[in-house]
């Protein structure tokens, strides 16, 4: 059995807790172990909120051989930074999928990636590794997202959209079929992407345009 520590201590971590014992493999490949803060310290009253033990930090917590990890944090560059540490050191992330999301069996997925509930990921669609889909989110056919990328609440990455690593996509936004979101981009809440998002470029409304 392995042991699932959660990176991060802030709002999201606490519901990815909750998520975790109704997905797919908890009780029988892994269980929870508890929380390892990230790079910045919370006040106390947010450790007070955590249901399982805080374990220490990522530069300083003892690895043990039957660890496995998750990264819990929405930011797509904080969290590229904390699992490259992790790595470096030896750990191994696991994929933590909800029970009620959908996976096509034709799907190729990499590892770290969280699937929370109703999450849905269509017939030949690509995700990379580290990345997050909060509740009913999904993609659709042939469409892909790259590594890191942090997708919130509600969003449709619709049919052969391709979207590039350590991108962030606000709660309820959309990408129309074939349309191109390159790297560290940033989609704002309730946006709908048309064509083309240039890399490192923040949009929004409808259709999503850049802003400062």
């Amino acid at each position: 059995m392995k042991h699932l520590i959660i990176v991060g201590v802030g709002g999201f971590s606490r519901e990815v807790f909750w998520h975790a014992k109704e997905s797919i493999g908890y009780g029988t490949e892994w269980d929870l172990k508890g929380f390892l803060d990230g790079d910045v310290k919370l006040d106390a009253q947010a450790y007070e909120k955590l249901s399982a033990p805080l374990l220490g930090d990522v530069d300083t917590y003892g690895m043990e051989s039957d660890d496995c990890f998750i990264c819990a944090i929405g930011s797509p560059s904080v969290k590229e930074k904390l699992v490259r540490k992790i790595l470096q050191r030896g750990g191994e992330f696991i994929n933590v999928i909800h029970r009620t999301a959908i996976v096509h069996p034709t799907v190729q997925m990499g590892r770290g990636n969280i699937l929370c509930p109703l999450v849905h990921i269509l017939d030949h669609a690509k995700v990379g590794s580290f990345v997050t889909f909060n509740g009913r989110s999904g993609m659709g056919h042939d469409a892909e997202v790259g590594d890191y990328s942090s997708l919130m609440s509600g969003i449709d990455i619709t049919g052969y959209v391709r979207v590039g690593k350590r991108t962030f996509w606000g709660s309820g936004s959309k990408a129309v079929p074939h349309s191109r979101i390159d790297d560290d981009a940033v989609i704002g809440v309730a946006s709908v992407v048309f064509k083309h998002v240039k890399a490192g470029t923040k949009v929004f409304g409808i259709p999503a345009m850049p802003i400062e």
